[in-house]
């Protein structure tokens, strides 16, 4: 694990935050590229993404909290620290869709183009931020065996790499979301089929993640079966509704 990428006496650079803005970086320059695609200015690109880059990270960290809230406990101050990892995707994605509503909404924007132009950069900006969570040593699996099992700092065994996996579930729903949306017909088709990958994804990386269940299952395994549950039924009724 490689958690400072950058020690002087005047500069400490982390890597969780260094992958974490590069990800916003490269996000934001995807969703400017699939704005002009849109007819979207760019402009308006920008300014909701600074918008939407504070809001996922308060959700993040927020979601993050509740569900891990005896890391917190014994220091409040700790909370802030998200140098230190620790942010669930679901509590971003949250209150991303929710700051975009408002933006969009006073810009005539159509809040399902919003969101289809949201999508590819959520998924290339997840895929580097895993990067992040392996650097820090954050987010790692369940022990096993398997040859490209990695040691953890103050962790037993040896474990499943699974930021790793997670960065290529993120770069694979990218790629897939690029050729789908080759073939989009309707507003909200992206968004809505980058939800049920994500979804598939989370749910089965879950797995291999140790944590807390809640009758056999993760809260983030719960969170993604409403989450697929939720955005296939919309999916359903736009095709519809298009034909």
């Amino acid at each position: 694990m490689h958690p400072i990428l950058i020690h002087t006496s005047f500069l400490t650079v982390y890597s969780y935050g260094a992958m974490l803005s590069l990800a916003f970086l490269a996000g934001t320059l995807v969703a400017v590229y699939y704005a002009k695609r849109e007819g979207v200015q760019p402009e308006t690109v920008l300014d909701v993404a600074l918008w939407v880059i504070l809001s996922a990270i308060v959700g993040a960290r927020a979601f993050y909290v509740i569900l891990f809230w005896h890391e917190f406990s014994g220091s409040l101050l700790e909370i802030i620290m998200i140098q230190h990892g620790g942010l669930v995707f679901y509590g971003g994605l949250v209150t991303s869709v929710l700051v975009i509503f408002w933006k969009v909404k006073r810009s005539g924007i159509s809040l399902w183009k919003a969101l289809d132009i949201a999508s590819p950069a959520a998924a290339i900006g997840y895929s580097i931020a895993r990067i992040g969570c392996f650097l820090n040593g954050c987010c790692y699996g369940i022990q096993t065996s398997v040859p490209w099992a990695c040691k953890f700092p103050d962790l037993v065994g040896v474990r499943h790499p699974t930021q790793l996996y997670s960065s290529a579930a993120g770069l694979t729903i990218f790629l897939t979301v690029v050729w789908l949306w080759r073939k989009k017909r309707y507003e909200g088709q992206i968004f809505l089929e980058t939800l049920i990958l994500y979804a598939i994804y989370r749910f089965s990386i879950e797995f291999l993640r140790e944590g807390q269940r809640y009758f056999h299952l993760s809260a983030s395994q719960w969170i993604s079966i409403v989450a697929f549950i939720l955005a296939l039924g919309a999916l359903i009724w736009k095709m519809k509704k298009t034909k």
